[in-house]
């Protein structure tokens, strides 16, 4: 059985690309789309988080935020209601991936086992991406606590992921176009290239299959999460893209464009 994804962006949120391609490109601005995506196919309606809104966000992240529609708008266009949704797969727990989630009454929502134990006593660099407030949000729901790689559903595979943080996952579907793996590690489709090709000739970094983001709790882990899913994925999805929406193309990579 094959399935389709749709990204859904509510907004945006500015940082700094070295953020996402580990020491390099230190001062380029870039923005991450904040970002869920819906899971099309499935005899129940499936999303990929819930992302949050600007003013939230705000609290836990220093960038500009700005919203492009609510997360009960962007249901809505789906014929969707936040009552509708049966299934929330979490990426991980920081406050821009779990920000909608306690609107959706009805939903069971799967989070690996060493990501809810670290985010009940999150390291110090770590706790402002796990507000207490959005914890309690979140364990006041149907929480299905899974260890590594899960299958929801026939051609619909949970992957663990770690690096960003101890239990992040990514989300494997199957789709017309192969392999669609949607990347719950905190990427961007920079992230993702060769750095042979975008950084200058002879640089020291160029040996790298992949880069790495800077925000993480294993930087190593992350490194070969990434190569793990670029290696396995037809498509791959960043969770922060951007590009899904017509608003943040030109933060794509030229060879994207």
């Amino acid at each position: 059985m094959t399935y389709e994804v749709k990204p859904i962006v509510l907004g945006q949120i500015a940082a700094d690309m070295s953020g996402f391609t580990y020491m390099a490109f230190a001062g380029t601005p870039l923005v991450l789309e904040v970002t869920y995506f819906l899971i099309k196919g499935a005899e129940k309606n499936i999303l990929f988080d819930t992302g949050s809104w600007a003013a939230r966000m705000a609290k836990y992240w220093p960038g500009e935020g700005v919203d492009f529609q609510t997360f009960e708008e962007s249901l809505e266009k789906e014929g969707l209601s936040t009552n509708d949704v049966d299934i929330i797969v979490t990426s991980h727990l920081h406050h821009d991936h779990v920000g909608n989630h306690f609107k959706c009454k009805n939903a069971e929502v799967y989070v690996q086992v060493d990501e809810w134990a670290f985010a009940c006593a999150p390291h110090p660099l770590q706790a402002q991406y796990y507000p207490a407030d959005m914890m309690a949000e979140v364990e006041a729901m149907k929480m299905r606590l899974i260890r590594g790689d899960y299958d929801l559903y026939p051609g619909i595979r949970i992957i663990l992921t770690p690096g960003h943080t101890p239990g992040t996952q990514s989300l494997c579907v199957d789709t017309k176009e192969g392999k669609t793996v949607i990347v719950g590690q905190c990427t961007v489709h920079q992230t993702f290239m060769p750095p042979k090709e975008l950084l200058p000739k002879g640089h020291p970094f160029s040996s790298w299959e992949v880069f790495s983001q800077s925000i993480a709790t294993d930087m190593n882990q992350a490194y070969w999460s990434n190569a793990q899913v670029k290696s396995m994925a037809d498509v791959l999805l960043p969770c922060h893209g951007p590009g899904f929406d017509e608003r943040t193309k030109k933060y794509l990579p030229d060879s994207m464009k």
